[in-house]
């Protein structure tokens, strides 16, 4: 069940980003993600219902967006910023 859990909602999130970054096109959502385009409707739907957002609204999705691009990810966890004044090694 756990799996299942995860699976759908690594789903949703790949929806959700690949929505966001065809600029909220749903045929161009579907064809990349080789989905039907009511497939990629329902999604949304539950996205919207999961996080209170209305991905119709500019607002909403720039704040989407905004928490997608701020979570840490495998690939930049082990990373630590450098300030600019941090000498190279």
């Amino acid at each position: 069940m756990l799996d299942e859990t995860n699976a759908s909602a690594s789903a949703l999130l790949q929806t959700l980003e690949t929505f966001l970054a065809c600029d909220g096109s749903w045929a161009r959502t579907a064809e990349v993600l080789h989905l039907h385009v009511n497939t990629v409707h329902y999604r949304i739907q539950r996205i919207e219902h999961f996080t209170g957002r209305d991905l119709s609204r500019l607002y909403d999705r720039a704040d989407l967006w905004a928490a997608l691009l701020s979570r840490e990810t495998p690939a930049t966890s082990g990373r630590r910023a450098r300030s600019s004044t941090s000498r190279a090694r």
